[in-house]
């Protein structure tokens, strides 16, 4: 792993020049009031504190710093407007701010009024909602078009003029005369024209005859947009971008159209749309011009859907071969989100062995280490991890609900107890502290108030998915299956890879005696989940409902090495008892083979002594199954069965003695209570065999 991302590893050695671009990223946020990108990136920077700081502008050969301060405002207006515009950008009164930041060439003004504009109508949708369930899209969609329609044409498609796409489909000598005539014929704008809108400078017979001559098939070509067209051109123009940032020749104009930010801004807006395929092509274009700017990573994880897309989005962030350090903690994020841990904690662990020692200190890889153990299921590595970022930082309450999950699954209710007083001491209103609270109320079977505090959080922000998530689990509790289902597909709409959403749609499903539909959520859950038991168990036992034997016990096979207290073996000797015994040997032996297949494919890379050890296990189990009940006579040829499959000279002669061993117990305490003929207390030595069961 380490070799695999030794280029991106290189950085986090010496971190001088990670400081050298959090300099300049860090003010540039802050700027823009992007509060959560600064946040994140001052923390960075705390964490950097004993680095000296690395400001050698005049190195121009230097590669790795390719930021440079921003010049300071050209005149006074300029710097009144965007500090009058800031002002209200920080009381929340984003119509001044938009009407104040509106006529300004300023980069960070322009940010502003568009950034406010975008707020409004964010607070609106949210304010004017009166069903939670509703779907979360602009109420006034024409004003939001408008404004979406002005960001793609500053910062993708350029400027819109009549003539200039006419002049394409005419002949130089036509377009020559054209001229001749406009400047005879010219018009002034007078006071009747409305400002904002464009006046051709040609005669309006002009024009007229121009449109009668265009030929149907070419007709509104000016004023109707194609979609397809525009997904092309994104695509150039996010190449042309990248040619022109290497170049390094680009004019004035072209840099303010190419801000990072406003194109993050443009991409979260295309995304409220659902044109997602734009958006990643913007996106791709921000995080190439300023790759520093986390929000825009953040936005692209939950763009992408599947790991082929996100080995495609890795190749074209790596065209430029400069392996920036960001780029490997969005990689590591992802990793964690498409539950593949394994490589997450990988990743971190080689940041903190191969990397300075200052990440150590750094609290999001340790919440992030967190989260990874959380997904993992290693329950006590996580609490321990998260009580460790809160000693670094006291206040920070980011993912403290995961925090409260996990202490809800070890049902530690004075611990939760703990934690929510703690949390709510610190801010009442978060997100995170009111999942808090909905997870304490619910281990204490306060289901109502539970579903109360959800509610609130899903509130404060509709794109919250554990919050979505949990809401779903108490009305789950609360028996309200409508109320549920539409829980989880919200937390689905809002990201598809949620384990916890599909799954909880499968249970639903199962409740109300729905199988297939069951069947289908549970395989989505299993697909997202593959090493977790939980998905294997349900989707084995719908399997076992629609009399499908071979995959369910394909999928109780791959659960078998997480069994603890014999629940899945118990059902694999259900399908032994039925088929196995069965008195017909054409079953007998078709469930055999399909039972060895089964196994092979449940249990991959295994040898031949490893599946005899799982099957020796089943019968025994089996065997002191047959023998509580008293069929003394199924239990010993089950015995039999386990003895044969270790005669074999190929076989270990130490794992052959340990399940004799076990096979003779149990063929003594057969014997003792088939001659007392009444149920004895177990042996020491059945006491033994039953506990071989089990450690797998």
């Amino acid at each position: 792993m380490a070799n695999i991302y030794l280029p991106y590893l290189k950085f986090f050695k010496d971190p001088l020049l990670i400081k050298a671009e959090l300099i300049y990223a860090l003010q540039e946020s802050r700027d823009r009031c992007l509060h959560q990108s600064t946040k994140f990136l001052s923390e960075l920077m705390m964490t950097l504190k004993n680095i000296p700081p690395y400001f050698e502008f005049e190195n121009e050969n230097n590669e790795f710093i390719r930021f440079e301060l921003e010049p300071a405002f050209t005149n006074l207006e300029d710097y009144l407007v965007y500090f009058k515009a800031r002002a209200y950008y920080d009381l929340e009164d984003y119509p001044s701010c938009a009407h104040i930041a509106k006529h300004t060439n300023n980069s960070k003004s322009m940010f502003l009024h568009y950034m406010a504009r975008y707020l409004s109508m964010h607070n609106e949708c949210i304010y004017e909602r009166t069903n939670l369930f509703d779907s979360f899209k602009p109420i006034n969609m024409r004003a939001y078009m408008e404004l979406l329609d002005e960001l793609l044409i500053l910062n993708v498609y350029g400027s819109e003029d009549d003539s200039d796409e006419e002049s394409e489909d005419e002949p130089q000598q036509e377009a020559s005369d054209l001229d001749v005539v406009n400047r005879k014929h010219s018009i002034q704008e007078d006071d009747s024209t409305p400002k904002g809108r464009r006046c051709s400078r040609r005669p309006r017979s002009l024009r007229i005859e121009k449109a009668t001559t265009t030929t149907l098939g070419k007709k509104n070509k000016i004023t109707k947009r194609n979609n397809t067209a525009k997904k092309v051109k994104v695509t150039a123009l996010a190449t042309q971008s990248e040619n022109n940032m290497s170049s390094g020749d680009h004019k004035e104009t072209r840099i303010k159209r190419e801000d990072p930010y406003l194109l993050w801004l443009t991409a979260v807006m295309l995304k409220r749309i659902d044109r997602c395929d734009e958006a990643v092509d913007i996106l791709v274009r921000a995080i190439q011009i300023q790759p520093c700017y986390w929000g825009a990573w953040i936005e692209l994880s939950t763009l992408v859907k599947d790991l082929h897309m996100l080995d495609a989005l890795n190749l074209r962030l790596n065209e430029s071969k400069e392996h920036h350090w960001m780029h490997l903690l969005f990689i590591a994020h992802m990793y964690i989100d498409f539950q593949i841990t394994d490589r997450a904690l990988n990743i971190y662990n080689d940041i903190w062995k191969l990397g300075h020692t200052v990440f150590q200190d750094w609290p999001y890889m340790q919440a992030q280490l967190a989260i990874a153990h959380h997904n993992k299921r290693e329950i006590a590595t996580a609490i321990v991890s998260f009580k460790t970022v809160m000693e670094m930082d006291p206040f920070r309450i980011d993912n403290l609900d995961l925090l409260s999950n996990l202490m809800y699954v070890c049902t530690s209710p004075d611990e939760l107890v703990v934690l929510s007083k703690y949390v709510a001491s610190i801010d009442r209103y978060r997100q995170e502290t009111l999942c808090v609270l909905g997870n304490m109320y619910s281990l204490k079977c306060d289901h109502a108030k539970s579903v109360l505090y959800f509610k609130k959080a899903v509130r404060i922000n509709p794109f919250n998915v554990t919050a979505w998530t949990l809401l779903g689990h108490e009305y789950i509790e609360m028996k309200n299956s409508y109320a549920a289902i539409i829980s989880y597909r919200q937390a689905l709409k809002i990201n598809i890879r949620d384990y916890r959403a599909w799954y909880g749609l499968g249970q639903i499903y199962e409740l109300v005696k729905l199988p297939n539909y069951a069947l289908f959520y549970f395989t989505h859950a299993r697909d997202l989940r593959p090493r977790d038991y939980r998905m294997l168990v349900s989707l084995g036992e719908m399997f076992e409902r629609a009399d499908r034997i071979f995959e369910s016990m394909a999928c109780f096979y791959k659960a078998l090495f997480y069994d603890t207290d014999g629940t899945i073996m118990l059902k694999l000797a259900k399908f032994y008892d039925k088929y196995g015994d069965c008195s017909n040997e054409l079953t007998r032996e078709h469930f055999n083979m399909m039972n060895r297949r089964a196994l092979k494919i449940g249990i991959r890379n295994r040898t031949t002594i490893e599946l005899n050890l799982i099957l020796s296990k089943i019968y025994l189990y089996l065997g002191h199954y047959y023998m509580d009940l008293h069929y003394y006579d199924r239990a010993i040829s089950l015995a039999g069965k386990c003895r044969d499959l270790w005669k074999e000279p190929e076989t270990i002669a130490c794992q052959s003695l340990g399940v004799t061993e076990h096979v003779t117990a149990l063929l003594a305490e057969i014997e003792a209570r088939a001659g007392s003929d009444s149920s004895l207390a177990p042996t020491p030595s059945a006491i033994k065999a039953r506990r071989f069961l089990f450690a797998l």
